[in-house]
Order: structure tokens, then sequence, then C-alpha cells
């Protein structure tokens, strides 16, 4: 292949590339509170044990009597391993060539670990109305593979970093049902990579060329509504909703084969700083919850939360600078990146509490959790190459998973308190197949498929945090 050649080719090879980067924000974090991570996040709207309630519900803040701030932490270790056979074919009117022996690689590890912080703030200005602040993260993933791997241009380096910054308000009925409302504020960090594998047993001389190299930011805004319901002092009732967020990152590319043009739609040169926009569509929450405590040493917590991931159907990226004359280039504006059609999905979890003392709580949980990539096979995709493709993608192997947790809170004193929680969360192997052609010239077409899935899918999590009231 010439270098002109694959410049042609390298525009196909970033449309999958971009797809699975930002697609990993999909993965919506649980990871709020230390105290809900004993229990499994269950009912993590409704007990309000402290001002991380904030993060789930902003009714929350008319539970305390005085001003009170929680802050913590939690260190999240997953471990994601794929496996499969990467094959290169010539793909030619009389249909696919073999250019090569399947080869067979491991992606051991590839998603990194990452400390996850939070801060809240409740403060009750009467015995109506009271003011929250919640400062944590719904959103982030980071994935990262070697660069030997045979399909970097399909799954290489994806990292998003978000912040969700909300001020609520609520207003308290006769100290029995609270309303509150918040604003969220969302900022979005996201870095996508791509290149030509290290080892490119098709032409070595092109092994290491960068295709896409993305790095942007973007701020949002929704809103959160919630209510919550204190029967009486042992049984709480929440049910809240987070609206979607639309966050259009504001990237600069650079690559060594992106064709950039000039106004009269000429070629000159490949990009270079180029501006970007990458859509992101998250989906809206709902989430309910039941807390009962039955005596003096023993409380059951139930969660239910529905993720309307329907509304993530594709991703599209816009190249503004991209034109020629006052029209923009077609093959830029939009780029169709990718059908994902998620699936809405629910998270189900289950709490239990032990309270042998006035200044010790035992937790422990149970949560199955649906994950949104669709199982089975992208029949559209399946068709038009005769390969099977399938909806789950490297970049986000997702799938079912469930977790069991343990953890506690010592009240050090009526006014501080430590919480500690550990979680160990896995899910079932799944198939991943994905195919991606590349126009290499009117007449030739160079296809990659991905044929394997993953063989490990876990993680560990670890949280401590500290409350305090004024």
């Amino acid at each position: 292949m010439t270098t002109k050649i694959l410049r042609r080719a390298a525009l196909a090879a970033a449309i999958g590339s971009i797809s699975n980067g930002a697609l990993a924000a999909g993965f919506a974090l649980q990871e709020s509170s230390t105290s809900g991570l004993g229990r499994a996040f269950a009912a993590e709207n409704a007990i309000g044990d402290n001002a991380a309630i904030l993060a789930r519900n902003p009714a929350g803040s008319a539970l305390f009597d005085t001003i009170t701030i929680s802050g913590g932490v939690t260190y999240v270790n997953p471990e994601i391993d794929a496996a499969g056979f990467t094959e290169y074919y010539a793909l030619t009117a009389n249909g696919p060539f073999p250019l090569a022996e399947p080869l067979y690689a491991e992606a051991n590890d590839y998603a990194s670990s990452a400390w996850v912080p939070n801060a809240y703030l409740a403060v009750p200005f009467n015995d109506c109305w009271s003011f929250g602040l919640a400062m944590n993260t719904d959103y982030g993933l980071e994935t990262d593979f070697r660069a030997s791997w045979p399909v970097t241009h399909i799954a290489d380096k994806t990292e998003l970093i978000s912040v969700n910054i909300a001020p609520s308000v609520a207003f308290d009925f006769n100290n029995t049902f609270s309303i509150g409302i918040s604003a969220n504020f969302l900022y979005a960090d996201a870095t996508l990579k791509s290149k030509v594998p290290s080892d490119f047993i098709i032409n070595p001389d092109f092994s290491d060329l960068k295709i896409l190299d993305a790095d942007g930011d973007d701020w949002d805004y929704g809103w959160s509504i919630g209510a919550l319901w204190r029967i009486n002092e042992r049984t709480h009732i929440g049910i809240s909703y987070q609206s979607e967020l639309d966050p259009k990152i504001d990237a600069d590319v650079n690559s060594d084969l992106l064709p950039a043009f000039n106004n009269a739609g000429q070629i000159i040169g490949t990009f270079d700083g180029e501006r970007a926009n990458l859509t992101l569509d998250l989906p809206d929450t709902l989430e309910l919850g039941v807390y009962h405590r039955f005596d003096d040493n023993w409380g059951i917590a139930f969660g239910a939360m529905w993720t309307d991931w329907d509304d993530f159907e594709r991703l599209e990226a816009f190249f503004p600078n991209q034109r020629v004359g006052d029209n923009r280039i077609s093959s830029y504006n939009p780029f169709q990146i990718k059908e994902e059609n998620f699936s809405s999905g629910w998270r189900y979890s289950l709490g239990l509490e032990y309270y042998p003392c006035d200044e010790v709580t035992w937790r422990v949980g149970y949560a199955y959790d649906e994950g949104a990539a669709r199982n089975g096979l992208y029949d559209e995709e399946t068709l038009a190459t005769g390969f099977d493709v399938t909806w789950r993608t490297l970049s986000i192997p997702d799938a079912d998973r469930q977790w069991v947790t343990f953890g506690g809170t010592y009240e050090i004193n009526n006014q501080l308190s430590i919480d500690g929680g550990l979680a160990y969360l896995w899910g079932d192997d799944e198939t991943i197949q994905e195919f991606q052609a590349l126009p290499v010239s009117s007449d030739f077409t160079l296809g990659t498929y991905f044929n394997g899935g993953t063989t490990n899918l876990e993680a560990w999590l670890a949280g401590v945090s500290l409350n305090y009231s004024f």
C-alpha cells in the first residue's frame, strides 16, 4: 500500500475507534458513597445516614437539623480480559480473500484502575427549607490496549473523566414528606486514541502510525427532582429522577493519516489540531428506594434503578472547519460513527444492616445490574459484511453484573463518623465479534475481523469516607 492509499482508508478506521472510545462513557458509576457501597447502594436515595444522599435525591437535605458534610473516595480496580482471532481480508467482488493467517492474541487487564472521589454538604435554613450541594462523578472509564494488539485501530486507548456539581433546595412538610430539586452541571473530559498496530503484518511500514488522537472537554447541564417520605422513624421511601445529558465534546484532533481539506476541497495534509465536536447522549434515570428498620438491631434496604439507555442510539461527530466553499464536506459532517441502540435496563439491590451498639453499624449487600449492550448479532451489519457482528464491542465489553458488598460505620463521637466499604462484582464472559471495512481503492477494500470475546470481567472496590455534623 502507498501512504496515499492508507490515508484514504484511515477515515473508516477512525470511525470505529471514535465509536468505541466515546461509548465507554456509557458505563454509569454507582460509587456515590462509602456507606452505600457496603449495602450495594440499596435505597441510597432514601436512607440518609449521611449527606451523600444528595447524590441520588435532592430532597435528602431535609433530613438534617445541623450543617452536615460528607466526603470520601472509592478505589475501583477492574480486570477485563479478552482473547480472540484477528483476520485480514481483501474484500473483492467475488467475496473476501484472506491476506494472512488468523492471528490469535490476548488482551489482559486492559481496563485501568481509578480513584472516584465525592463530597457533599447539607445546610438547613429553618424547619421547612434546606440547601444541598453534591459533587461526585456519574460516568467514567479508561481502557488501554498494548501497542501490539492487532486491532488497535478498532480499540486502543479511551479515557473519560466526569464531575457532576449539583446545588439543590428542598422543602419539608411536617418532618414527614420532603421534595427537592437540583441543577446538575456536568464537566466531561475525553481522550480517544487509535493507531495502526505496532506489528502490522499487512505492511510493517505503517506500524504505529497515529490514526486518531483526540482530546477535548465540555460542560452540560440538567436537573434532578426527588421526594422522600418518612412514614415513621423506622421506614423511609424515596423516589428520584435525573434528566438526560448530552455534552458535545469540543476536541482537538491530530492524525498521521486523516486527510484535511481546504476551502477548495483539496487535501492539504493531515489533521493537526483540527477542531471536532463529538456528541454523547447520557441517559436519564429513575430510582426507587425503600428502607425499614425492624428493631434496635436490624434494618433492610431495597433499591431499583431504571436507566434509559434506549436514548443512546448512535454517536456522531462534526468537523465544522471541513468545508468546500460554504458547504460542509459530507464525509465529515455529520460523521456517522456507529449505531449502538443500547437497551434500557434495571439495577436491583438489597442491603442488610446490623446495629450491635450505638457506635457501630455493619452492612452487607447484593445487587444485580443489567448491562446496556444488546445481546446477539447486529443483523444489518452482519448481512452487509457477510461476517457475524455483535452489538457488544471490545471497548465496551458490557455484561450483566452481580455485586456482593460489605461495610460498616463507626461513630467516633456525636459529630464525627467514619465509613468503610468493600465490594466485588463480576460478569459472565461474552462473545465479541467486530468487523471493519477500509476502502483502499475503487476496486479493493481491506477488511479486519475480530472473532473472540471476554475471558474475564470482574472488579474490586474499596472505599472510605468521613462524615461531620456541626
